[in-house]
């Protein structure tokens, strides 16, 4: 299985909103620009002033430097001097984008471009122009962040145009750079990593340093999304040592999250979290809040993979923190999904369930946002026709008044003014049924498109069912038949019940020599992973008993494991899967004792004995991949005719219910089960199944369960 993560930082060469803020500020002089603005001088001077202190107060207060933008924009109006205007505009686009805002300093760059173009016809320049190919740049830049990509290409192709036109060379290498980065994040990878290449080459002839390690930079993000690490570790190499060698620290530290995302990709987690923590070291205190998240986002991935909750939770919660500020819902509903996943695998259900209500409840909220978007927009366009129905409506009135008032005063116009009347009365009458017409057919073809979405998401979930369906009878055909197991233990019960349509856990019969083994497992995952990890599990099971003909059930599950082992190190990928057992063996003597022999990895063994419940635990080491494998050992037990033994899987004992929606827990299935131990298995089934579905109530089943009940 790879490890992907949710985001990604790409870095791209432009220097977004850059302006005056490479010359330090000190205090002192803070201190006087704020004295200048507070003074009675020329708006220019004032302008001036701010110009430097936006810049500086972007790192330290942004709220102050929005102040100041505003008060910025204002002056440059009043003043009425297109440069200022563009610049104040300009700075407002960039006070907005730090903070998160990608709307407003859209709207803003748009401004800056009107004003520049205005600017250029005037008085052309090839200054000018470059400052309306930035203008595209920024525009685009925004364009990509909210996933507009059509308009980010043709903003980006726009600004390649003016830089070629005035043989901006540089100009031109980050435009190419740019367009390569779009493509990448739309998965061309192709025309990505050609646009690269190009600017790359350009950025060499120029002897660009800082855009050479820019390059190898983005070209090391496209060959690790399409997954040729080798390449991908030589091009992060190249940055880094570029980077380095100029002192481009932001560089440095980018290409450091970079090639910690390519470790990660390679399950090489001390080594991704090692840069990682660098890339967050230099970044913490960067004002981009989705910068910053998702540098948290991936240091909680890290810290999941790791089985680190503490720290996976801490970073997490400051993502949420930050997604819930700037109204990033998709970020934030991404860390409640991955902190269900940690506490999942921790075995620590109540959080896990805490943290997948939280996702399930923003997944709601964003899918009734989008349906309200779309129901607003029909909602407009119906009024925008109704309005102008009631316009019209509102003419033909007055007409009216006013021919009844002139008919009084100029009679000699009267058929004149009735002719006029019912002309204007007929031209009402088709532009009314040219509306309702046009807002027929609208809502006609609003109708058909939605019938033909919804019939589209139907085919789909339908083929998905059929194929999973499916996958169910192949399941079912691998499980024992109810009459097998009856032919040999007949005072027996099954409670089997998948969480999906199919199941990780499954239970298992064969009778060989006189034994009959019978056994319940709990393979990794549920649904169709869960379902393939058991076709796997129970094979080796067939072949260690049928195959290899071992009946010592210690022996059996080692050499179920060494089968497993041996099915899963064909992949490339480093696989964990593997199951929980409790396997029992059984043989019936000719007096009235029975011999049972046991073997459980993870799950164990209960049994009644002279009317009291007993138990045998499991040995704790699963079936599959563990650091210090050992043979699991194997329990020996004389029971007499009557006793009962029962085997099971965690999920009836894990499920959340009850009044205050906890787990059932063991202790619990436990003193149900002796209750009832005297009864028939077919009555004891019946109210292991009773109970399961009463203690669920409305709560979604967590996992499969399997518990198998054997009078002897």
């Amino acid at each position: 299985m790879k490890c992907k993560l949710k985001y990604t930082l790409l870095f791209f060469t432009l220097l977004f909103f850059f302006i005056n803020s490479k010359a330090e500020t000190t205090p002192k002089q803070i201190d006087s620009l704020l004295a200048v603005v507070k003074t009675k001088i020329h708006d220019t001077l004032k302008m001036d002033a701010y110009n430097t202190l936006i810049n500086k107060y972007w790192k330290i207060d942004m709220k102050q430097a929005l102040v100041f933008a505003k008060t910025n924009v204002s002056l440059a109006l009043r003043n009425k001097n297109s440069r200022y205007l563009a610049n104040a505009y300009h700075l407002m686009a960039g006070t907005y984008y730090f903070d998160g805002d990608y709307q407003n300093a859209l709207l803003y760059n748009l401004k800056t471009l009107n004003v520049r173009i205005e600017e250029d016809k005037k008085n052309p320049s090839d200054a000018l122009k470059k400052k309306i190919a930035s203008a595209y740049n920024n525009i685009a830049s925004l364009y990509l962040n909210l996933s507009n990509y059509s308009k980010c290409i043709e903003a980006n192709l726009k600004a390649l145009e003016l830089r070629e036109k005035i043989k901006d060379s540089l100009g031109i290498a980050r435009s190419l750079t740019n367009i390569g980065n779009v493509y990448e994040t739309i998965s061309n990878y192709k025309m990505a990593l050609e646009f690269q290449m190009k600017a790359l080459d350009m950025m060499n002839k120029l002897d660009n340093q800082h855009g050479v390690g820019a390059c190898y930079n983005n070209i090391g993000n496209i060959y690790l999304k399409e997954g040729n690490y080798i390449k991908s570790r030589l091009a992060f190499e190249k940055a880094i040592d570029v980077r380095r060698k100029i002192e481009d620290e932001e560089g440095l530290h980018t290409s450091y999250n970079n090639i910690a995302n390519l470790f990660l990709e390679q399950k090489k987690y001390s080594e991704a979290k090692k840069y990682l923590e660098l890339a967050w070291a230099y970044f913490k205190d960067v004002t981009d809040p989705v910068f910053k998240a998702t540098l948290l986002v991936n240091l909680g991935e890290i810290s999941r993979f790791m089985n680190d909750a503490v720290k996976g939770e801490d970073y997490f919660s400051q993502a949420i923190a930050i997604a819930q500020k700037n109204k990033l819902p998709d970020m934030e509903k991404q860390c409640y999904e991955s902190l269900a996943k940690l506490f999942s695998k921790r075995k620590d259900f109540e959080k896990a369930y805490y943290y997948i209500t939280k996702h399930n409840v923003i997944n709601d909220t964003l899918f009734k946002i989008e349906t309200s978007k779309k129901i607003a927009e029909m909602q407009v366009k119906y009024e925008d026709v109704y309005k102008s129905n009631q316009i019209e409506s509102l003419k033909k009135e007055k007409m009216e008044t006013e021919l009844e008032a002139s008919k009084k005063e100029l009679e000699l116009q009267k058929q004149r003014n009735f002719r006029n009347t019912l002309l204007i009365g007929l031209i009402v009458v088709i532009i009314f049924g040219f509306l309702l017409y046009n807002r027929y057919t609208l809502k006609s073809k609003l109708n058909d498109k939605l019938e033909k979405q919804n019939h589209e998401i139907a085919e789909k979930n339908n083929d998905i069912t059929n194929s999973i369906t499916y996958a169910k009878r192949i399941q079912d055909a691998i499980l024992p038949s109810k009459k097998y197991v009856n032919k040999y233990l007949p005072s027996s019960f099954v409670l089997y019940k998948p969480k999906d349509i199919v199941a990780g856990d499954f239970f298992w019969f064969e009778h060989v020599n006189g034994i009959s083994f019978i056994a319940a497992a709990d393979c990794t995952g549920h649904g169709v992973p869960g379902a393939l990890v058991s076709v796997v599990c129970s094979n080796a099971l067939n072949r260690a008993v049928l195959e290899f003909g071992l009946t010592d059930t210690g022996k059996i599950l080692d050499k179920t494991r060494e089968l497993v082992l041996e099915t899963f190190s064909r992949s490339d990928e480093d696989v964990k899967d593997g199951m929980d057992i409790s396997l029992c063996g059984i043989k019936y003597s000719i007096d009235s004792n029975v011999e049972i022999s046991w073997s459980g990895a993870n799950n164990p063994l209960w049994y009644i004995d002279k009317e009291e419940m007993k138990e045998i635990k499991a040995h704790k080491q699963p079936i599959g991949k563990t650091e210090s494998p050992e043979p699991f050992p194997t329990n020996k037990l004389n029971l007499k005719k009557q006793d009962t033994i029962y085997l099971f899987t965690d999920g009836y004992a894990d499920q959340f219910g009850g009044e205050k929606g906890k787990k059932f827990k063991y202790k619990q299935l436990q003193e149900l089960i002796f209750k009832n131990s005297s009864l028939s298995p077919e009555i004891q089934l019946q109210k292991l199944d009773e109970t399961f579905e009463t203690w669920r109530g409305p709560l979604e089943q967590v996992d499969d369960v399997c518990v198998i009940g054997i009078r002897l």
